[in-house]
């Protein structure tokens, strides 16, 4: 998106010509925003609408009521189709229900319903010069941009009425500020404040982010369990959850959750609420049986259970299942194997099937101490649970469906988005179910789309390649309209049950579909800071620019979407075609559902290093884990470690190390779900890649994004709180970023390279507060081969491939090309809530139990990555081959992928030889120029080298000798003299 760096600065240039439209949005006006960005009223019948969406003019069949055109008979506020959700959103009764609606409160413009700073009234006048001509400089302030008196605040009580606690006289009052809830000031401003949790409604409950009053169980048509399938050994314990609708399949959330039961005895257990635990007996029942039951008044739902037989002395057992299903997964091939990597045969057999209830049984021939198992199916990644000695001997093997292999999802646009001359930006995707440290950037962004980008009668630019999740329009000009978002496959209904069929075959998913919208005046967009080119980002310099702009964050959400998914065709190039979107699931988002209005605040620990250098910023992701969909993002942050270089971020105006992170509650059926952060420190480009995804600048380069280093804290109480100042923050400074997994090596031969014998793995050092190391192979045709190990001992030797299966560890099956490789570091609580609650151990997390890999994103607390891809090595000078160079000239090579250097954080340096000519002796270099990590090596020629010559150049070891395996060169042939 380099192309529409220049669209978007002409753009800048464009509009500041012309007279500034006063802003408007759901935080500047409690009602409606007209074609030309002033604020209304929204009561009117030619000017209709609330919460700073786009006036309508109400047909002559209707009137406004409540700020909404309804029939004239009608006199309810929320109409049946309205608010953006899957099944239409609205109820149709009174003014928007708990569960209804695209907004808080359905009704638009009240005390609760988002309406914001800027919309003037309070008794203030029009007109102003500076802030003497407004009545009360303690309430008002002159917007000299708009020439109008504008209500402003230092605290909240300046925002409120006294009837809450506030001091704003009655003839200012504002009228979004009335209700129980009040306001907020924020950076000098009233916007209306919201709530988060139950426990802030007192009697009533919070329901998008207003208090309302509780639905009735009653209101239940449907229920359903997750998981609805489960792999329990005798004696093993899981947990449950439970998720409703109504009659509409609109969401329903109680705060009792639900009345939960054992039926029969399989498994036994009891409770109420949302979430239930049930422990298998000692009966072995490999039939899938309804065993667990959730009860909410009249409605019932159940969820099935096999219980799978302990293994016998001697023995090891496995269960095999889908991770996003709880499926199992049969005809998958068990290897068992000793550390060193030797096959321990199974009745002359390298392995064993697992049967219709993805099980087997292994003997472990010589009682090894430690073992590892590995799992073999070519429609799910390869799983390797390393160097195991725990004492169940029941291992879990959560697989994931091959990304590639089938897709599906979303796609739509946005509806009222604000008629402002402004940019309007948005990004959409879906939840991340299962695991969220194997989420992807594929699946957040999905595949570039070329985009005419189109500003005025001025620009004009063809081809530029924007993400298919994002939404960008500039004024009333949409620039890309669509969005498509990809989904993970999972579960989904066929005529009011699950379908089976299609969820055994990766056919379907069921995710929730969200949203970050913004609406930003292009004047704050700081395109200075990035005229250089991507490639230069002052990073420093704009991510201050950018954290302000997220004032202007909006969520939008639909929990459950259910969508169908297709084989993948590939092109000549072997990349997924995704033009085929037949298949999505139709959706449209309310770029203006929920404002982000709370300013969460977070207290930072030092940053962490990256190659001994402190890492520049951090980027903070808030939101919620919820019931069977996964991590729905609310809301986001971002901060740098500003001069001087310390390691601990700089906000202009808060404290030392010190952040805010812009959320809205949850929402439209995410009530009562987990509140979490994740707190991602991150190194200089990456940093830089986040912001430009962002916020649309740019296109990203994510190849150069290589690790993260997070925190993932859940919020005291499970909910938000305002703290703009970040007086008292959520404080992380007790705890510590975990380290970098630098220094990993994987010897991709077959022979011994160094000290590391062949298909092995070593880090130099164990990961200090670690519980799981995973490393993850992706090979050319996005398949993987993922191993499980101890984080206090991160080494380990992988077994050949079984038969005929292709050996992810190379990029295409043969030992031409090694594949990408990514480490990851784990640590994991037993509570994550607690920070003091015990640890879960390696073998507590790989043994098929309630703290199983399954529970990988409820277990977490912090994580780490760091990519190591596949390296490339090409000539940038000479640039021609055959080439002609004279004497003493200077040979340039790009080289990616690869730490040119000698030390222990490095993997070798350049090797030049030469044949033919004379005079050309071979040389290996360690440098870069102009520094290390810019990849680029140089080498100058010996005068006395001449002749025509094939110059060799391949990457090496570090003892300057030994080519790295498989072998990585290039060759030109050049005439010298």
């Amino acid at each position: 998106m380099r192309v529409l760096l220049g669209a978007v600065a002409l753009g800048f240039v464009v509009v500041g010509c012309v007279t500034p439209v006063p802003e408007c949005d759901s935080r500047s006006c409690a009602g409606c925003c007209d074609a030309t960005g002033v604020c209304r009223t929204g009561t009117t019948n030619d000017s209709c609408g609330g919460q700073g969406a786009s006036c309508r003019t109400c047909a002559l069949t209707e009137m406004c009521t409540l700020s909404q055109c309804v029939p004239a008979s009608s006199s309810g506020g929320g109409s049946a189709t309205g608010g953006g959700a899957a099944t239409g959103g609205g109820s149709a009764t009174g003014g928007g229900t708990a569960t209804g609606g695209g907004h808080a409160t359905g009704g638009g413009g009240g005390a609760t319903g988002g309406g914001g700073a800027t919309g003037g009234g309070g008794g203030a006048p029009v007109d102003c010069i500076d802030d003497t001509d407004c009545p009360d400089a303690t309430y008002f302030f002159c917007n000299t941009q708009t020439s109008r008196c504008e209500p402003s605040c230092r605290t909240a009580s300046h925002c409120n009425p006294a009837s809450i606690g506030g001091t704003r006289p009655p003839q200012y009052s504002l009228g979004y500020c009335a209700g129980a809830l009040g306001c907020q000031c924020d950076e000098g401003r009233c916007v209306t404040a919201q709530c988060s949790a139950d426990s802030d409604c007192g009697a009533q409950v919070c329901r998008n982010g207003a208090c309302v009053t509780a639905p009735a169980a009653t209101s239940v048509a449907r229920c359903e369990i997750s998981p609805s399938f489960a792999v329990l050994r005798q004696g093993s314990s899981a947990r449950f959850s439970v998720s409703a609708w109504d009659a509409q399949n609109a969401p329903v959330v109680l705060t009792a959750g639900a009345t939960w039961s054992a039926v029969g005895s399989v498994v036994s257990g009891a409770g109420t609420g949302n979430t239930a635990v049930f422990t298998a007996g000692n009966t072995v029942s490999t039939t899938p049986t309804a065993a667990v039951q959730a009860a909410i008044g009249a409605t019932t739902c159940q969820a099935r259970v096999v219980v799978l037989q302990n293994p016998a002395a001697g023995e090891v057992a496995v269960a095999v299942i889908d991770e996003l299903t709880g499926r199992p997964v049969p005809a998958a091939k068990v290897l068992l194997s000793t550390t060193a990597g030797a096959v321990i045969t199974q009745s002359g057999n390298q392995t064993v099937d697992t049967d219709t209830n993805g099980y087997a049984r292994l003997t472990l021939t010589g009682a090894p101490a430690a073992y590892s198992v590995s799992v073999f199916h070519p429609d799910f990644s390869y799983l390797t649970i390393a160097n195991y000695a725990g004492s169940t001997r029941f291992l879990s093997f959560a697989l994931r469906r091959n990304p590639l292999d089938t897709y599906g999802g979303y796609r739509g646009g946005f509806s009222n988005v604000p008629m402002t001359s402004n940019v309007h930006q948005a990004k959409a995707a879906t939840s991340f179910a299962g695991d969220l440290t194997r989420a992807s950037i594929a699946q957040l962004n999905g595949p570039p789309v070329p985009t005419d980008v189109v500003i005025g009668s001025a620009i004009n630019q063809m081809d530029v390649p924007i993400s298919a999740s994002n939404y960008l329009a500039f004024a009333t000009q949409d620039i890309k309209a669509d969005v498509a978002a990809l989904g993970l496959n999972g579960t989904c209904l066929a005529s009011g049950s699950l379908d089976e069929t299609a969820i055994a075959n990766g056919a379907c998913g069921t995710s929730s579909a969200w949203a970050l919208a913004m609406d930003v005046p292009l004047g704050d967009l700081p395109i200075d800071a990035i005229a250089g080119g991507i490639d230069n980002i002052n990073y420093r310099a704009l991510v201050p620019r950018l954290s302000p702009i997220l004032r202007r964050l909006h969520s939008s959400v639909t929990r459950d979407v259910q969508f169908t998914r297709i084989a993948t065709p590939f092109l000549d190039a072997g990349v997924p075609d995704y033009t085929n979107q037949s298949q999505y699931t139709v959706l449209t988002h309310d770029f203006v559902q929920v404002p982000a209005n709370f300013a969460l605040s977070v207290r930072l620990p030092a940053l962490p290093l990256r190659r001994g250098a402190f890492v520049p910023g951090a980027m903070i992701l808030g939101g919620v884990d919820g019931p069977a969909r996964g991590v729905v993002p609310l809301g986001v942050g971002l901060a740098v470690d500003d001069v001087p270089i310390d390691g601990f971020v700089n906000v202009p105006g808060l404290p030392l190390g010190r952040m805010t992170v812009r959320m809205a509650p949850a929402h439209h059926g995410l009530e009562n779900s987990t509140y979490g952060l994740v707190v991602a420190a991150l190194p200089d480009r990456c940093l830089a890649s986040a912001s430009l995804e962002l916020f649309f600048l740019a296109e990203p380069n994510w190849n150069a994004c290589d690790g993260v280093s997070a925190l993932v804290p859940r919020l005291p109480s499970n909910r938000l709180f305002f703290d703009a100042a970040a007086v008292t923050p959520v404080d992380l400074s007790a705890q510590a970023f975990p380290a970098f997994p630098e220094a990993a090596r994987f010897n991709f031969s077959n022979v011994t390279a160094g000290t590391l014998p062949p298909r092995s793995f070593r880090l130099p050092s164990a990961l200090t507060g670690m519980q799981v190391a995973r490393v993850v192979f992706t090979d050319g045709f996005g398949t993987q081969w993922e191993v499980l190990v101890d984080a206090s001992s991160p080494g380990f030797t992988l077994p050949a491939v079984p038969g005929a299966l292709r050996d992810r560890l190379f990029a295409f099956g043969t030992a031409s090309a090694r594949s990408d490789m990514t480490v990851k570091s784990l640590r994991l609580r037993a509570d994550p809530s607690v920070l003091t609650s015990a640890t879960i151990a390696f073998p507590q997390f790989v043994e098929l139990n309630e703290s199983s890999a399954t529970r990988a994103t409820q277990l977490l607390t912090a994580y780490s990555s760091l990519d190591y891809p596949s390296p490339k090595l090409s000539f940038i000078t000479p640039s021609s081959n055959p080439a002609f160079i004279t004497r003493g000239s200077v040979l340039a090579l790009k080289v990616a992928n690869f730490a040119v250097g000698s030390s222990v954080l490095d993997e070798g340096g350049v090797r030049f030889t030469f044949t033919g000519g004379s005079g050309c002796v071979a040389a290996t270099l360690f440098s870069e120029v102009p520094q290390a990590g810019s990849g680029r090596v140089e080498f100058t020629l010996p005068q006395a080298c001449n002749g025509t010559v094939m110059i060799r150049a391949e990457l090496v070891e570090t003892d300057g000798v030994t080519p790295i395996a498989p072998a990585v060169a290039t060759t030109i042939t050049a005439t010298i003299q």
